[in-house]
């Protein structure tokens, strides 16, 4: 990568490619901010686990899957999860993860359900999947009152709940920046197992490196140091060269590179039950949960 960390696509990946190139030692990694209830004098359990958006460097990465899958392993350990359409003007989130109760409260209702700009209990507003993740949906009305994501994601914190957001893509998004300014969000990067779309990843990292980065840390550091990318399998018999071409070139500048194999419960595009995806479609999600949470 020499100097310029963002020139690292100018290739796409080939046939038999090895990473050859020198693996750079893991860029700073932005630390998690804690005590916000604290502050305010409210006594409450924190959610364990840091949140999480997952945005698509292009689409049809796979975001709304990579979400599903984060936050059915995170309720499964004992962490209760809601997962979050975080798009801005809403996507099928609950209608592919709802299995088993889709309850018809969008997230703009539960947010101002108390009046006061006060939102309801989440838990009685929560759509359902087996898993026991809790799923909000959003309609294409805006957040009122200049609420935010961020007003949707401390009114989760407060809740006691650890949110997983949906953030579709493009990363550009208006409705985002709120979350990616936040540096107790941790961000997942989703992008097909395609040539195209790894070298369509350059825009975007270039993009969070010029809006969110430091410039006093260098390029490569920040947020991109504190991104992890997902490499989804969406066709069967898939290589994973794609992954290792990105591991190759931005080992060190990334917090971690990890791929979600081809899963034929997935690729049926319809609603997605945790425990009917294969085994190492599972724990593919638990050691990128693993390394989103270390």
């Amino acid at each position: 990568m020499g100097e310029d960390w963002s020139r690292w696509l100018d290739e796409a990946p080939a046939e038999g490619e090895s990473a050859s190139r020198p693996t750079r030692t893991r860029a700073p990694v932005v630390r998690l901010r804690r005590g916000k209830r604290a502050e305010s004098g409210v006594e409450a359990v924190e959610p364990a686990q840091r949140p999480i958006l997952v945005v698509g460097g292009c689409g049809g990465a796979g975001t709304t899957t990579t979400v599903l899958g984060i936050a059915g392993e995170l309720a499964l350990g004992g962490n209760p999860t809601v997962a979050v359409d975080s798009t801005a003007a809403g996507s099928d989130l609950a209608l592919r993860g709802a299995d088993e109760h889709l309850y018809p409260i969008s997230l703009q209702s539960w947010l101002y359900g108390r009046g006061n700009d006060e939102p309801a209990p989440l838990k009685e507003c929560m759509s359902q999947a087996s898993s026991g993740v809790g799923l909000l949906w959003r309609d294409a009305a805006p957040l009122r009152r200049r609420a935010t994501y961020l007003t949707v994601a401390r009114a989760i914190y407060d809740a006691g709940f650890t949110g997983v957001y949906d953030g579709g893509s493009p990363i550009a998004g208006r409705q985002l920046r709120p979350l990616l300014d936040d540096s107790d969000v941790a961000l997942v990067l989703a992008i097909p197992a395609r040539a195209d779309a790894a070298n369509r990843l350059r825009v975007t990292l270039e993009w969070l490196d010029d809006q969110f980065g430091d410039s006093a840390d260098g390029q490569g550091s920040g947020i991109v140091g504190d991104t992890t990318i997902v490499v989804s399998h969406q066709q069967p018999g898939g290589e994973s060269r794609v992954a290792d071409h990105l591991r190759s070139h931005l080992s060190g500048w990334v917090r971690d590179i990890r791929e979600i194999p081809y899963d034929p419960h997935l690729a049926r595009g319809e609603l997605v039950r945790h425990t009917s995806l294969a085994a190492e479609t599972r724990r593919a999600y638990a050691r990128l949960l693993a390394g989103v949470a270390s």
